[in-house]
């Protein structure tokens, strides 16, 4: 309730302007022609009038049917400006005119057919204010409009006509004074989305171009307006007067019946403009004849339901003008005095035709006869037709649905071999990238064991190099070396003598005293318990004094890393030099850092490496 509740005040605050004007001009137009609904109307002044009005609008629609042209909105606020002041005019004379002097009903009615052409064109601006609406808007922009009308003019009845005329005049000009807010919210409604429901909205937008809809709408609303037309002149086409129970009655009941409808249309009752309506009319038409019937001297009862249907009617065509205003090519006037034609001229000829057959039959019972039919006959042509409309409408929505799951089916189906390509595309590809890692992966690898052998080859050129160090003991008479070992001591001493690592070719290697440096000859204070020091072959030690020259090792560093390359661990080298384990190392670290090498293996090849 809350939700359309804020949807009716937003709804109020974009057309307010609007929903005023148009309320001002009808208030006007029944202020100066139709005398406030004291009385139905009067017959030759009131609907001679409005008859004449439709037979120009008529007429201009044969001409306009011959176009498409759309007025400019600068071209119809000009002509809303000329229609005030016309309209302003004419009533102002009908107030200062003397009604009683029959010498001038002439003049009376010539200004009652202008104050009726020129009200009629300032609620043609109003109702085009409203283009583009959805039906909610619609609906109660209409109804709201005919509310505060008939609230305006039921006060207004009482007074005397002078001071209805001179309040009509002002609210004709305060149109005027609209003009401007209405231009600022022009449009504003549009943005309202349209609703997929059974309305008249949707119907017109679907079948505005549908030749038997329109003639089906047409036919329903002249049949009704043509009752209408009757009942209002019931049963000799005089005015039917008012008493003030019966004003009060039809003033309350015009108000209901509107509120009613607004209503049903906000609650989102999709046939309320359709069938409901058409439901409404034709039970206030059967009610105001049953009444006529009950209560034979008393007309004035039945006219209560007729005015009633007079305005649900009125408000009816405004809505559909609205609706062809909003889905129609042409321009929102040739909408407009269509719909005044069928609905306001057609019930004009009923009345007139009414003044001149009731006197030539005076039967009551021929006219309700007739009336009754067309009742009946309008309802069979409105609810049928959309009856047929809706289930077009259902059939379009079923193809256009069988034609969306079609669509998505195809469109699923292209996208499956869409999904299979790809999935072949990636497989291919996956295939390749697996043939290029493993022959990369396999490249890798070969390369690591070819790594691995070299670094073997050079542990092995490492190790036979500490034998050729360690091998004195085997050549020393001192300390002969086992018998097991002697053929490789003698390899070692061939391969020294080949590689011209010994003083003379084939003799065995010299040997350092035990107790000097390795590589400075040293004297080095040993224990007789401490171990010989290892003496090295004259290739490594000139390698290790050529790398210590080039990255300017020192004589300990020189030391230090000699036995590094032997493979001795930190600890050892610490124990043959004498040193402590932190100390060694620091040597091997800062070696590490003048060289640009970081681990034994890098150290022993690049002294594989060079000179060679």
């Amino acid at each position: 309730m809350g939700a359309m509740l804020a949807g009716l005040i937003s709804r109020l605050k974009t057309f307010w302007p609007m929903l005023v004007g148009i309320a001002c001009a009808r208030t006007a137009l029944v202020v100066a022609c139709y005398g406030s609904y004291t009385a139905t109307d009067d017959g030759i002044f009131t609907d001679g009038a409005m008859l004449i009005t439709c037979l120009i609008f008529a007429v201009s629609l044969l001409v306009l049917a011959r176009t498409n042209r759309v007025l400019s909105d600068t071209a119809v606020q000009w002509m809303l400006v000329g229609s005030t002041v016309l309209a302003a005019a004419a009533t102002a004379a009908l107030a200062l005119l003397d009604s009683t002097d029959p010498t001038l009903t002439g003049v009376a009615f010539a200004l009652s057919v202008v104050s009726t052409l020129a009200l009629s064109l300032c609620m043609f601006y109003w109702l085009r204010c409203l283009r583009g609406t959805d039906e909610v808007t619609a609906a109660l922009f209409v109804f709201c409009a005919f509310i505060v009308s008939v609230a305006i003019v039921y006060p207004l009845g009482y007074l005397p006509p002078l001071v209805q005329n001179i309040i009509g005049t002002a609210l004709v000009l305060a149109q005027l004074a609209l003009v401007g807010p209405a231009s600022l919210r022009d449009g504003l409604a549009a943005s309202r989305a349209h609703r997929r429901a059974r309305t008249f909205f949707t119907f017109a937008r679907s079948h505005i171009q549908d030749g038997r809809f329109l003639v089906a709408c047409a036919a329903g609303m002249g049949l009704l307006s043509f009752v209408d037309g009757f009942l209002r002149g019931y049963p000799d086409g005089l005015p039917i007067a008012f008493t003030a129970p019966t004003r009060l009655a039809y003033a309350l009941s015009a108000i209901a019946v509107c509120a009613l409808l607004a209503f049903l249309v906000v609650r989102r009752r999709e046939r309320v403009m359709t069938v409901g309506i058409f439901v409404a009319m034709q039970v206030l038409a059967a009610g105001a004849l049953v009444l006529f019937g009950a209560f034979p001297f008393h007309w004035e009862i039945g006219a209560v339901l007729v005015n009633t249907l007079n305005i649900v009617i009125c408000a009816y065509c405004w809505y559909v003008i609205i609706a062809f205003t909003s889905f129609g090519r042409r321009d929102p006037y040739f909408y407009a005095m269509g719909g005044w034609v069928i609905c306001f001229g057609a019930r004009s000829v009923a009345r007139m035709l009414l003044l001149g057959v009731y006197p030539l039959t005076g039967n009551d019972l021929l006219i309700n006869s007739v009336l009754g039919a067309l009742i009946l006959l309008s309802a069979q042509v409105v609810l049928v037709q959309f009856l047929l409309a809706e289930h077009r409408e259902g059939t379009t929505a079923a193809e256009k649905r069988d034609a969306q799951v079609e669509a998505e089916l195809q469109q699923a189906e292209e996208q499956v071999a869409r999904t299979q390509q790809a999935l072949a595309e990636a497989e291919a590809a996956l295939g390749a990238i697996t043939r290029d890692a493993a022959e990369h992966e396999a490249a890798r690898v070969a390369k690591a064991v070819a790594a691995v052998q070299e670094a073997a080859f050079e542990a092995v050129a490492a190790a036979q190099a500490q034998r050729c160090v360690r091998c004195t003991e085997g050549c020393s008479p001192e300390h002969p070396l086992p018998q097991n070992l002697r053929a490789a001591g003698g390899a070692t001493a061939a391969t020294s003598s080949h590689t011209g690592d010994s003083p003379s070719a084939g003799a065995p290697a010299a040997a350092k005293p035990i107790g000097m440096s390795p590589l400075t000859g040293s004297a080095r204070a040993t224990s007789s318990e401490a171990p010989a020091a290892p003496m090295i072959s004259e290739s490594l030690h000139e390698r290790v004094r050529a790398m210590g020259e080039q990255f300017l090792l020192t004589d300990r560093e020189v030391d230090v890393l000699t036995f590094y390359a032997l493979g001795y661990t930190q600890k050892k080298v610490a124990e043959e030099l004498s040193i402590t384990p932190a100390t060694a190392h620091s040597h091997i670290k800062r070696i590490y850092g003048k060289c640009g090498l970081h681990s034994r293996q890098e150290i022993l090849e690049y002294l594989a490496n060079y000179g060679s």
